[in-house]
This record gives structure tokens, sequence and C-alpha cells, in this order.
């Protein structure tokens, strides 16, 4: 073996233990660093966590508390005198005893055990509780999809998405005053009326697993009156709690008493217990020895490593009124170390290269500083012994440039480094800029979209409800034209008369098209003023039934007192003879139309039903867009502009308006005015309906 070959071998395995060497060492250091920051960063996730999801909890708290005061204004206000009327028209007395709210009402909706005793002063608090759920259900709906309340004697009302037919569903004699959701809020048991959370159980109605936030409820007399509650659906409460935004970590709440709350492993077992499992009754050690850890610890939170699951963990107490939850995370040890070993990768990968680049490197010099330098003066030697010593030995001066070539290649690194940066940096901003043009060219798109369909919408109409009249004008003109001498008076005097009412017609349709624009530019006046309410009503309600001819019946009902009413007549008029009109165009020829009019408290509540033909769901939800009309109308005349220009008056008013129908039976137009300045004190009977 050639003493290159040797040297090279030499330089291999010592550079191969330095090399082995530095990666052990590193993987430690790098091991023992992933570790503090694991733990560092779980602590800090975990409290980060824990004050979201108290965030969460809290506003269940405050939602429930606004929902009581609420609840308590209403009911210091005295007892209408109509509550056994207003009762029986949305509750009914069921065959199995049972008091219930009308089917057709939907949510919200009450149920009451047939033993209960129904007093004026229950139903009127039990009413008061119904219409302050059908207040805030359009409200908070989407982000609190349950809301009821629970009455001493068995009377329960509210709102649950996911328990669309609980009334119903419900019997009779149900027990509800036994339920932990009940009982545990009631004084007997919440002698400090807080909140009180329960575990996870499953209702008995639904068959559904819950966990359930309440509130008492007591009057200013220190009188218990009802419980407030919230359920929180346990797959939602489950995929809440469990969804990790730390790659490996597990997450899960238990009570200090060791009732497990949300697990998603144990999920199942949960509700097999009905929501009673605790850490001890599911016999993993690891999870008694991490509950023993964290209830055992001063403070609200603890950071450590549980030995039993060889798992880092933290844990943090939610700082939640009546609940005693502990919400712990924990990073399994293993985790750790993959992550490690996929961090150090690059140490053990990047030793190799150097060590292949270190071998060819060392062969290279030694070929070309001990190799042919040997070689070289090998043959010299030679010559100098066959005699011929003409030539040296060929070895002149060398200039070494390793130096300046390690500094050229770092020089280098560093150039192309800064380079690659700069390069990110420009990829980012732009990938930026095209998010942000791409999203206002979806907006734009999607305007676009619905100015088209506002288009094909108005040409539909001209095209259509324009072209009628017009038709007939035309065609009557051109009769006239022709045939005046030869058609008798009463002949001339009809097509005269189409021409006329056709006229009007195009007129009116045009008067809607100008009212809308102006109400969308801004331009229609609202110059509020004193009204004679009642005698207002009235009078439209006598003008419509001449422009229709009594072809529909209107039973008009007006409850004093209405006295003080401020408000536009000319907006206030839009308003009312739009709906009015629209009953009476979407009815049967005869069918009644109910026209009412009652103040509550500030507001003028205007209610309009029909049973027409009513509107399709699917249609409801564009019935205040301009030209959208129903499915169902079919030769019936109509611009589609009337209740868009009735939502506009409204708004002006700073009212509501709530729309109710059913296809096939009917449409409600539900409308609250604050056109009274005070609130009235006093309570007249109802005048005669109309």
């Amino acid at each position: 073996m050639s003493l290159a070959r040797r040297l090279l071998l030499h330089v291999a395995l010592g550079a191969a233990l330095v090399i082995a060497g530095v990666a052990a060492v590193t993987y430690w250091l790098v091991y023992r660093e992933a570790e503090r920051l694991v733990v560092e960063r779980l602590d800090t996730y975990v409290v980060e966590r824990t004050r979201r999801e108290e965030a969460a909890f809290k506003l269940v708290c405050q939602n429930l508390e606004t929902a009581r005061g609420l609840f308590l204004r209403q009911i210091e206000r005295p007892e209408p005198a109509e509550i056994q009327e207003r009762w029986d028209r949305v509750v009914r007395r069921d065959a199995d005893g049972g008091w219930r709210t009308l089917r057709e009402r939907g949510d919200p909706s009450l149920w009451a055990h047939r033993e209960m005793r129904i007093t004026p002063r229950v139903q009127h608090r039990l009413l008061a509780a119904l219409d302050l759920c059908a207040e805030l259900m359009p409200f908070w709906v989407e982000e609190f999809p349950s809301l009821y309340f629970s009455f001493p004697g068995s009377a329960c009302l509210g709102y649950n998405l996911q328990q669309l037919t609980w009334v119903w569903d419900t019997p009779a004699d149900y027990p509800l005053e036994e339920q932990e959701w009940y009982a545990a809020a009631a004084p007997e048991q919440n002698p400090g009326r807080g909140f009180v959370w329960t575990g996870v159980y499953m209702d008995p109605i639904s068959r559904l697993p819950y966990a359930t936030v309440m509130l008492p409820v007591h009057d200013a007399a220190g009188g218990f009156v009802c419980v407030l509650a919230h359920d929180m659906h346990l797959d939602r409460l489950i995929n809440e709690i469990t969804r990790s935004d730390y790659p490996g970590a597990r997450h899960m709440i238990f009570r200090s008493d060791g009732r497990l709350i949300a697990h998603a492993q144990l999920h199942e077992a949960i509700l097999a217990t009905d929501g009673s499992l605790t850490v001890q009754d599911t016999g993993d050690a690891s999870l008694v020895s991490l509950h023993a850890r964290v209830t055992a610890a001063a403070g609200d939170g603890l950071t450590g490593f549980e030995p039993v699951s060889k798992s880092y963990f933290s844990a943090s107490k939610l700082d939640l009124p009546g609940a005693d939850w502990h919400f712990v995370t924990l990073m399994p040890r293993k985790e750790v170390a993959l992550r490690v070993l996929q961090s150090a990768q690059w140490v053990i990968w990047s030793g190799a290269v150097l060590l292949a680049l270190l071998l060819a490197f060392l062969a290279g010099v030694l070929r070309n500083q001990v190799s042919k330098p040997l070689a070289e003066l090998t043959r010299a030697t030679e010559r100098m012994a066959s005699g011929d010593d003409r030539n040296g030995a060929g070895i002149g001066s060398r200039a070494d440039e390793l130096g300046a070539f390690a500094a050229a290649f770092r020089s280098m690194v560093g150039r192309v480094s800064a380079r690659e940066g700069e390069l990110r940096q420009l990829n980012a901003s732009l990938e930026q800029r095209v998010a942000g043009r791409t999203a206002e060219l979806e907006r734009a798109l999607e305007r676009e979209k619905e100015l088209g369909e506002m288009k094909t919408r108005f040409v539909s109409l001209v095209s259509h409800e324009f072209r009628t009249p017009l038709g007939v004008i035309m065609s009557a003109a051109d009769v006239l034209k022709r045939y005046f001498e030869r058609l008798p008076l009463e002949k001339r005097a009809r097509h005269l008369d189409m021409i006329l009412h056709s006229t009007r017609n195009l007129a009116h349709l045009i008067e809607e098209v100008l009212l809308l624009g102006r109400v969308e530019e801004g331009r229609m006046s609202f110059s509020p003023g004193p009204v004679d309410l009642e005698k207002f009503c009235r009078s439209l309600m006598d003008e419509l039934l001449s422009a229709t001819g009594g072809v529909c019946p209107i039973r008009c009902e007006i409850t004093p007192p209405l006295e003080g009413a401020v408000s536009d007549e000319a907006v206030l008029r839009h308003i009312i003879t739009n709906l009015l009109s629209n009953a009476c165009k979407y009815s049967d020829p005869g069918s009644p139309v109910d026209f009412r009019v009652s103040r509550d408290g500030v507001d003028a509540r205007i209610i309009i039903q029909d049973c027409g033909i009513g509107i399709p769901e699917a249609d409801q939800r564009t019935l205040f867009t301009s030209f959208a009309r129903g499915s169902n109308v079919g030769q019936r005349p109509g611009t589609g502009l009337g209740l868009v220009v009735v939502k506009r008056c409204v708004d002006m008013h700073g009212g509501r308006i709530l729309l109710e129908s059913v296809s096939g039976q009917g449409t409600t137009v539900i409308v609250t005015l604050p056109v009274f300045r005070q609130e009235s004190h006093s309570q007249n009977p109802a005048s005669p309906p109309s």
C-alpha cells in the first residue's frame, strides 16, 4: 500500500470518529434544548388556550346574564288585561293534559306539566320569557344555539336547534324538577345563586349528550323565579376542546372530583356512564396519576412530567363562575424524541457528506502534494541512478491557495444566502399582492353577478308588467282610432276606461321604481310629526277596500291606547298600504285579511295576516331584494318592490319587521315601530273589531 493511501485511510478514520462524536454531542444538546422548549411552549400554549376557552365560556355566561336582566325587566311590568286571551292564542292544552305552544309556531316553544297550576301571574311570566326568546333567537341562534327557561311547577320554554320537536316529544308528566340541569341551580342546592355547570349527561328526551350551564333568576324581592340555561352539545364541546393547534398534543378537561368533561379517546365511555365517568373509573393509571398531580398543585397552573405515560403536561384551571374545570394538555416524550431526531438528521447527513468531501479533498491534496512530488522525485532519482543528472527533481516552489479559496467560498456562500433571503421576501410580497388582487376580483365578480341578476329581474319586470298595460293602451287606442265613429257611446267609454285604468297601473309601477330609487339614494324625506294612529289606520283600510272593490274583507282590530304617536305619515302609509295590498292581492276573493294594531311600550305593533297563497320557504331569503317575487305568484301582477320599500321605511323608523309564511296557508307580517315617546302605564280594553 502506498504512503498516500495509508495517510488517507488514517485521516478518514480520524475524521469519521470526530464527526460521529460531534453528531452525538449535537444530538444530545438539541434534545435537551428541545425538551426545554417543549415544556416552555406547552406552558405558554396552555395558558393562551385556557384564556381562549375561558373567553368562549364567559360569553355564554354573559349571554345568560343579559337574558336574565331583560327577563326581569319584562316581568316587572303590570300583567296585561288581555293576558288570558293572548295565552289562548299561543298555548293549548293537549289530549294528554300537558300545556304546549301551537306546533305551527315552531321555536321558541313552551311545555308545561299537566298538573301545573296556570295562574295569570304564571301566564305573564311564561309569555314574557317566550317573547324574550323570540326576540333574541334571530340574533343569537348562530353562535348561541340554545336558550331555555325552566320554571317551578315543571314548565320549560326556549329554543334549541338540535331539538326542534322537544316540546311535543316531552310527555305531560315529565319530572322536570328532578333533572340535574334544573335541580342543581334551584335554591336548595344553590343558595349562593351563582352559575352552575353540570357534567356531561344524556338528555332523556332527545338522547343527545350535553353539558349545561345554568343561572338562577330571582325577582327584586328575592323570590325564586326560574332557571336560565344553555346546552353545549358534547360533540361540539369535544371538537372545540380537543382541537389542537399544537401537533402531537392531546387535550382534556376534568373536574377536581375526577369527573371527566371532555376527552377525545374516552368519548364513548363518558356517554355510556351518562356523564358520570371519573378518572378512577377508567382504570388508566397515567390518567389517575395526572389527576392527582394537577389537583394537588397549589395555584391555578402546573407544568411537569407524568412518569406513567412518559409525557410532559401542562394544566390550567378555567376561571369560570361555578365551574371547577381543569384544562390539561399532554405531549408524549416519544413525540419530542421523534422531533429531535427529525431535527438532528441534518447533523448526521451533513457529517456523512462532509466526510466524503474531506476524503475526496485529501485524496486530491495527497495526489498533488505527495504522490506527484514523490513520483517526480522517484523518476529523478532513477535518472540520477542511471547517470542522467541533466534535469533536477523538477519540484519548484508552490504557493498554497487553500486559505484564499476557503475565504472566497465563505464570501460566496454569504452573498448567495443574502440573495436567497431577498428573493424569499420578494416572493412573499408578490404572493400577498396576488392574494389581495384575487380577493378584489372575486368581490367584483360577485357584485357583477348580483347586478346581472338584478338586471335580469328588472328586464323581466319591464317586459311583463310594463308590456301588459302598454299593450292594453295600444289596443284600445287602435280600436278607437279605427272605429270611433261606428262604436256606440258605451263601448267608447269602456275603451277609454281601459286606457285610463292601464295608464294608472303603469304610473303606479313607475312610481314604485322611482320611490325605490329615492329610498336607495337617501333622498326620501322623513319628517316625524304627531299622528292619530287609530284614525290613520282606519282611513288607510277604507282606502284599500275602495281601491280593491272589497274583494277581500279586512278585519280591523285596534287596541288602544294609541295616543301620542309620532311618525311621518307618508312613510307610514307606504308600510301599511303595501302590506295590506299584498295580503289582498295574494288571497282568494272573499278570504279575510286580519289587520291588528296595538301598543307595546314605546312600540306600535302592526300585524297583518292573510290566508292566501303564502311564500315558499326557498323564496323567503330574497323577499327584501329588489324585483324578487315568490315562485308561486302565477299571473298575479307585481313588481317585487313592495317589500323592499316596506323594509326601507321600517328602517327609517328604526323599527323591525318579521315575516312568517307557509306556502298554501298564508302569511303573517309583524311590524314594530318605536313611535311613542314614553311607555303607557294604562291598559284599556280593546276596541271592537271592524
